[in-house]
């Protein structure tokens, strides 16, 4: 009886084992199927939303054959039907009501032929309510009967004018759109969370897209610019979530930027809406740039580490079913950022040194691993900027006419802000200046070093690119091309560091100028800046050094004076209250 009872044991224990096993490579093989990026070329997932064209290359935004055939091949299997930026760059369709136009109209449908023809899907992308006034604000009140029948009925009759246009793309408050406060005047927002408001009226635009397609499925999707992470949370839980998406880029606190300037990986605040939006059967698409503004700042794709994890920070995350190209695409300018992108979506399995060897190997054998090493230090130097000062980047050293020269004023963080509620939230937690009048030295001293470290990235950057080009190899007007705009930026960024950097100096040398021996030091700080001034291609910096020798005291009443820190402010908003 024992034995019989020990072989029905091992009988059960080894069909156990084989359950579990087989079990196991079940999920192991669904797991594989479920991330292979095999069976459609986007990595896997539902949406990669392009867009033709970007607000700084205007002859790119062309929709030619070649240009739709390019971004399928890709991986791209929808494209937004307009720039849809503030500026109207070649007069592209920013609201809906820029489609009472009969040359609008028909560059739409032009389009979207285009992408029928090529396979792909459509997105329009609207700004919803657009404001009464642009200068001063003044909003469309979404709580006004009138506004919600005018958009409605709009809505409605864009989906009969174009009944090929899959899903819809709005945001509610941003460029040419904008949301009554309920601390304002408004008689019906007075007192009335945006929160609040704001569900009912996309409800409303959701459910005239559904009334006008019986039976067919189509999206609204939603993008919260200039909301707060707190109003967004809880409208996403407000929202009626048939037939609704969120579209999001990966900073909350930052969403000027589409990437986290923390780690170009999402940050917690998205996290938090993806997983409240996954509860609710809400899909999420993820935006990424995969040029930083392209043409538009001294910074150029020449960093493929970093798209490889920002594309990775979306795949990671349960609930986001898809990804959207923020800024465009210019496809006139190479770019081994796209090489990246272009790899990634084709394997996204592969390790980020497996895709940059794969994107190196056409500059040679020898050559590939010292570009490797050129994109790093490029890719450092974007991640060592100091983004968290100031929303204006430009003018710290990053505008395309700074040249590492500077004026003998003392410096200034032109800062700005908005009267919107992310702007008075958690993007005044993000940047460091917002509205400020003044600011303590310690800021300038820490974005002057930050600058200067981010500036010797670029530089060691540009000592890899002179070996790649020593090789002889292949690609060598490439290759040059990118030794040449980093170390343009490089220039910049160091000029812009010694310009903060001799700010600081000047009032230190100007507050010790009564003990000889601490002023001596401080004149030595001062004489290398120069010096380093004139290394970095500075001739001013010259006779400016002649000058401090003959005359320290003298100099310093002439040169980096008053002795206060100023940061120039934007207008506030908040003065021009609609009545």
């Amino acid at each position: 009886m024992a034995i019989a009872n020990k072989r029905l044991f091992e009988m059960r224990k080894t069909f156990l084992l084989s359950t579990i096993i087989l079990v196991s490579l079940s999920q192991l093989i669904f797991a594989q199927k479920k991330v292979d990026p095999s069976k459609n070329g986007r990595a896997g997932f539902d949406y990669f939303v392009g867009i033709v064209g970007s607000p700084s290359v205007i002859e790119d935004i062309r929709w030619d054959d070649k240009q739709l055939t390019d971004l399928k091949e890709l991986g791209v299997n929808m494209l937004q039907l307009s720039i849809a930026w503030g500026g109207k760059p070649d007069n592209e369709v920013i609201n809906l009501e820029d489609l009472d136009d009969k040359v609008q109209i028909d560059k739409w449908k032009f389009r979207i032929a285009q992408c029928k023809k090529h396979g792909l899907k459509t997105l329009a992308h609207f700004g919803i309510p657009r404001v009464l006034n642009a200068n001063p604000v003044k909003p469309a009140c979404i709580s006004d009967p009138d506004v919600q029948l005018k958009y409605v009925q709009m809505m409605k009759k864009f989906m009969v004018t174009f009944p090929e246009v899959n899903d819809v793309l709005i945001y509610t408050y941003d460029q040419q759109a904008w949301i009554c406060s309920e601390f304002g005047p408004c008689p019906r927002c007075s007192g009335i969370p945006i929160s609040d408001r704001l569900p009912n009226f996309i409800n409303m635009l959701k459910k005239a897209m559904q009334d006008s397609r019986p039976g067919v499925k189509t999206m609204l999707w939603w993008k919260p610019w200039e909301l707060s992470k707190g109003q967004t949370i809880d409208i996403v839980k407000k929202i009626d979530a048939d037939g609704f998406g969120l579209m999001l880029n990966s900073s909350t606190s930052n969403e000027v930027y589409p990437f986290n300037d923390g780690s170009l990986k999402s940050d917690l605040g998205v996290k938090r809406l993806v997983q409240n939006a996954y509860e609710r059967n809400i899909p999420v698409v993820g935006e990424f740039d995969h040029t930083l503004y392209k043409g538009l700042y001294q910074i150029d794709d020449y960093f493929p580490r970093l798209i490889y994890e920002q594309m990775a920070g979306w795949k990671e995350i349960t609930g986001v079913v898809g990804v959207k190209e923020y800024y465009g695409f210019a496809p006139s300018t190479y770019s081994v950022n796209y090489a990246m992108l272009h790899a990634w979506m084709k394997n996204p399995n592969a390790t980020v040194d497996e895709l940059l060897n794969q994107i190196a190997a056409p500059y040679g054998k020898k050559t590939a691993p010292i570009m490797i090493k050129a994109w790093e230090y490029v890719a450092q130097a974007v991640e060592a900027f100091p983004w968290d000062v100031t929303y204006l980047i430009g003018p710290m050293g990053l505008d395309k006419g700074e040249n590492g020269e500077h004026s003998w004023d003392f410096v200034k963080i032109i800062n700005g802000t908005w009267d919107t509620p992310i702007w008075e939230s958690n993007r005044r937690a993000n940047f460091m200046l917002t509205d400020s009048k003044t600011a303590h030295p310690w800021i300038f001293e820490d974005t002057g070093l930050r600058l200067e470290d981010a500036a010797q990235l670029n530089f060691k950057a540009v000592e890899f690119f002179n070996q790649a080009i020593a090789q002889n190899e292949s690609k060598l007007e490439d290759i040059t091309k990118q030794r040449d705009f980093v170390q343009h930026t490089a220039r910049s960024l160091r000029g812009k560091s010694i310009h903060y950097a001799l700010t600081i100096a000047a009032q230190d040398a100007r507050t010790v100028a009564y003990d000889k021996a601490q002023f001596e030091k401080v004149c030595a700080r001062i004489k290398r800046l120069l010096d380093l001034d004139i290394n970095n291609g500075y001739k001013l910096a010259a006779l400016k050094l002649d000058e401090f020798n003959k005359n320290p005291k003298t100099w310093l009443e002439k040169n980096f004076n008053p002795l206060t820190y100023k940061s120039e402010a934007e207008p506030n908003w908040s003065k021009w209250i609609a009545p």
